[in-house]
């Protein structure tokens, strides 16, 4: 960790230096923005001009312009009920999050993040290019952005002109970007939904486990019970029925590219242990919980009942299985309302674990191909996938499915998540009614063409205004989804 630390201090050191040439002797065409470095040239004028003499682009301005604008409003509407949603949790959360470029943002891949980033900058760029260019406005420039790699590109048009165009003209270059943007985060999952996930199948029949079950690790296929198939969660359920709480069952499943056995005692599954809590040290996430003072606990119900008759400073003793090994711990529980801050927890007994039925941490298999389809499954989860470390599709996973074009299928899956992922945060964020990006703008004209047909006296002045205070509104709402969390997580 400590090597790859100092080999990018290095980097960032050498790009430093970088910048100060340039910015000493870079010239007109060599330009440092930021921690960027602005290549310009006239190369690209030609090309831009040749595709924008396509009668099909004006249609396709428009198009975009009601595109945007629906973008807008749900994108509005999206940080809003974030905002709202914000003043539940009580976590801290990374600024890192908010930044979407590979290298900073944890969750986005340095690999396939260049590459997806570069593209929906370039294509978000060459179409506000070429819808200028539509409109008789002058490209003044066009170029590529670095920062260390080649991280996008601009195109550069004659603003003073384009301030003087008609609104239409105007709102047919703004838009074009950020649709764009969302066309390619479409056409990516369409290929997602009916290229990529039907071709990749099971291995193996069964149920996945999603957590580490008494030794048989995360990510495994369980195949049968007892000497009894289980090809899916409804033939588990079937034979989950007749478990009782430190009963032993044989498990057989998929693991590693083999079949393997182990045994499973029924009982709840420790799902989490809570820092510095009474459990902390002593029980281990995996942990099979068959009793508990005496009482068998055959479901989360039953432990859930028990901790709510328990005080603080009660001893407990408690019966486990794991990976092999029986045991037994005795905890002293501590006082519950020190971790909830909740005055009905006050001198109840906390022991500071979560569990789950054995029955949670089981899916289908067709769970997770499903998982990048978004039209078998929920859009927002689709997209939170990073979050869950389930993009890139991490390779414990892909042991357990068996798909076409090896070994390109999987780095090309991944590939199209991602530029579905960057043109979609791309294309929406910069749909936002806030300037200067694309939608501010497109929203300000559409503020100022209501005030024209109102005929309202100071009406530039009213203008700005409005546009001004909804950019304040929407910068200040983005900041909050950040700023709240962390703070009632400090408080």
């Amino acid at each position: 960790m400590m090597k790859v630390l100092i080999e990018v201090a290095i980097a960032f050191a050498i790009w430093a230096i970088l910048l100060y040439i340039v910015k000493k002797k870079g010239g007109e065409r060599l330009v440092v923005v930021g921690p960027l470095i602005m290549w310009k040239t006239e190369k690209g004028k030609k090309l831009i001009d040749k595709i924008a003499r396509k009668k099909i682009w004006k249609r396709y301005g428009d198009f975009s312009i009601a595109v945007t604008i629906v973008a807008m409003v749900l994108t509005t509407w999206l940080v809003a009920r974030s905002v709202y949603l914000s003043f539940k949790i009580t976590r801290i959360i990374s600024p890192r999050l908010m930044i979407g470029l590979p290298g900073i943002n944890p969750v986005i891949p340095i690999g396939y993040g260049i590459a997806a980033i570069a593209i929906a900058i370039i294509f978000h760029e060459f179409s506000h290019g070429i819808l200028a260019r539509v409109a008789k406005i002058r490209i003044n420039s066009l170029g590529l952005l670095f920062l260390i790699f080649p991280v996008g590109a601009f195109v550069e048009p004659d603003e003073e002109k384009l301030l003087k165009e008609k609104r239409i003209k105007r709102a047919r270059v703004f838009s074009a970007g950020p649709t764009t943007n969302i066309m390619i985060a479409i056409i990516s999952i369409l290929l997602l939904s009916f290229v990529f996930s039907p071709a990749i199948a099971p291995k193996e029949k069964g149920v996945v486990t999603i957590g580490n079950i008494e030794g048989i690790k995360e990510w495994s296929i369980i195949t049968g019970i007892d000497g009894s198939d289980v090809e899916n969660t409804r033939d588990f359920d079937e034979l989950a029925k007749s478990f009782e709480a430190g009963r032993a069952y044989n498990i057989t499943f998929f693991k590693d590219g083999e079949i393997k056995q182990k045994k499973y005692v029924h009982g709840i599954i420790v799902a989490g242990v809570v820092k510095n809590s009474p459990a902390y040290g002593k029980i281990k996430r995996g942990y099979g919980i068959y009793m508990i003072n005496g009482i068998k606990m055959n479901n989360i119900t039953t432990f859930m009942n028990f901790m709510n008759t328990t005080h603080e400073n009660e001893k407990i003793n408690i019966s486990y299985y794991y990976d092999g090994a029986f045991g037994n711990i005795s905890i002293v529980l501590a006082n519950k309302y020190n971790y909830t801050h909740d005055a009905k927890d006050k001198d109840r007994g906390f022991i500071g674990i979560s569990v789950a039925n054995l029955r949670n941490m089981l899916v289908d298999p067709d769970y997770f191909i499903n998982l990048y389809n978004p039209f078998k499954t929920n859009f927002f989860v689709f997209v939170s996938l990073p979050f869950h470390g389930l993009s890139p599709f991490p390779k414990e996973l892909a042991a357990l499915y068996s798909y076409p074009m090896q070994p390109l299928f999987l780095p090309l899956m991944n590939f199209f998540y991602w530029l579905f992922w960057l043109n979609f945060a791309l294309g929406t964020f910069n749909a936002l009614p806030a300037l200067p990006l694309d939608g501010g703008y497109v929203f300000k004209d559409g503020v100022s063409w209501l005030i024209e047909k109102l005929k309202l006296k100071k009406g530039e002045k009213i203008v700005d205004y409005i546009a001004s205070s909804v950019s304040f509104m929407i910068i200040i709402a983005i900041f909050s989804m950040i700023l709240i969390p962390n703070l009632r997580a400090l408080l």
